[in-house]
């Protein structure tokens, strides 16, 4: 009769451990990003959730600019983020289409800030590596093609504050990871600033070049390059008054539209300008040939 009860009690045991098996597997399934291609050559899109968040840093913030100051922003409906940046694969595809212009690009990049040849040109990888040059209308461009495979106007840039949002992914530390700069998340330059240049270490091989998308960790959301790499264009003009930037997610629409915004960071920037809250509205949406510069994409899908 004991072994009885004993076998009895073994079998329960097992089949809970494997219900327990089971909801684990379950619990992790309704974790895990959910994500979508629309077509073959379209990015990978990851769904964000909605959300609130603290917008900005705080005053105590090493390296802190005074145009990031703190706000909350409550972003009340899903949308889609390409889990990494487009590459130059995907660039192509809509050029190969005639909807995206990649032979001024190609020109663009080989050219100086004061438009003559580089003499000593070096291309930073192409395939799965970030497409890099681009303008703003650039990216609108390729934003309009993936708008045209689909056939829907679905597609389109981050705003600045959906860019934050998903950069952070429900943190609160200068980078998803933490507090302080690792070249094991991202691929970035010198420490600190306002020095420029190339650095590696950790998971960071790439001293003066780009890196294939997605060689870093994902943060909690499901995207990578979301620091560092190279910089990403997103929708909004450059407004300088906290108290006048959108607290639903929404772009801003005034302000300076003579520049447009890009966040992240790139492969030769310092670690000043890798952090989460870091703005940046320096160039005009017609600027082209920047090798550290490109762009990923939204779909709005609620």
């Amino acid at each position: 009769m004991k072994r009885l009860r004993l076998g009895i009690l073994m079998m329960a045991a097992a089949v809970l451990s494997i219900a327990g098996g089971l909801a684990t597997s379950a619990d992790a399934a309704e974790r895990a990003p959910k994500t979508f291609k629309d077509c073959e050559m379209c990015p990978e899109m990851v769904v964000i959730p909605p959300g609130t968040f603290i917008m900005g840093s705080p005053e105590t913030e090493k390296y802190r600019d005074k145009d990031e100051g703190v706000h909350k922003v409550t972003i009340a409906y899903s949308f889609a983020v390409s889990k990494g940046p487009i590459t130059w694969d995907q660039w192509e595809a809509c050029a190969r289409d005639a909807m995206c212009d990649g032979q001024a690009i190609e020109a663009a990049l080989r050219l100086d800030r004061e438009g003559k040849p580089i003499q000593d040109y070096v291309d930073h990888g192409r395939g799965s590596h970030p497409v890099v040059g681009v303008s703003w209308w650039d990216a609108q461009g390729f934003v309009g093609w993936l708008n045209r495979k689909i056939g829907k106007e679905k597609y389109r840039l981050l705003t600045e504050s959906e860019f934050e949002y998903a950069a952070r992914a429900g943190t609160t530390t200068v980078h998803w990871w933490g507090n302080e700069p690792s070249h094991d998340y991202a691929n970035y330059g010198k420490e600190g600033g306002p020095d420029v240049g190339g650095l590696t270490g950790g998971r960071d091989v790439w001293e003066n070049s780009t890196s294939p998308i997605c060689s870093f960790p994902t943060n909690a959301f499901g995207l990578c390059d979301m620091h560092g790499n190279i910089y990403q264009w997103i929708e909004d003009c450059y407004e300088t008054n906290i108290a006048l930037l959108p607290t639903d997610g929404s772009a801003v629409k005034r302000g300076n539209c003579a520049v447009r915004g890009f966040r992240s960071n790139s492969f030769e920037s310092n670690s000043k300008t890798l952090r989460s809250a870091n703005r940046a509205f320096v160039y005009a949406p017609n600027t082209r040939g920047r090798n550290y510069l490109g762009f990923r994409v939204a779909k709005t899908i609620q």
